[in-house]
């Protein structure tokens, strides 16, 4: 009976990994990826990727420059209502967008390897729900950078 009780009220956090072969993060911007790992990460410290969908919307209102509102609603959209976090390995300016008029938070990583950066994910699991409480208070935030080196 604890067990349900436990697994009821542990956090969980979506994301969103922007990747070219399912087992790495890309280096371009999330948008510009050929396909979306999603996830969950939970407080507890179980992640689980749960699926792979292809980026059907990476040339969508190619005619502009990066930052296409068009593009970025269009994906935001496709990805679903629920998710939290937006993982790509590059800076783009709808992540700036993203992070200031949405509830979804993204972040730039330059660990790669998706299962490494799961791992880095539930380690710093406390950060990313403060990053989630700020948004939920409407306080400013910035966007979150992993290094190889350091922590979130």
């Amino acid at each position: 009976m604890k067990e349900k009780y436990k697994m009821r009220n542990t956090k969980k956090f979506k994301f969103a990994i922007a990747s070219s072969d399912g087992v790495s993060l890309t280096t371009k911007h999330f948008g510009d990826s050929e396909s979306f790992v999603l996830g969950e990460v939970a407080e507890d410290g179980t992640s689980s990727i749960t699926t792979h969908i292809r980026n059907e919307f990476k040339n969508v209102d190619e005619t502009t420059a990066h930052g296409s509102t068009e593009k970025r609603r269009s994906i935001l959209s496709y990805l679903g209502e629920d998710i939290d976090f937006i993982i790509a390995g590059q800076m783009s300016p709808n992540f700036k967008k993203i992070n200031t008029n949405t509830m979804v938070c993204p972040i730039v990583s330059e660990i790669i390897d998706i299962e490494l950066l799961l791992t880095h994910l539930k380690d710093n699991f406390h950060l990313l729900k403060e990053k989630q409480e700020a948004k939920a208070e409407k306080r400013e935030t910035s966007i979150l950078k992993i290094s190889k080196r350091t922590a979130i």
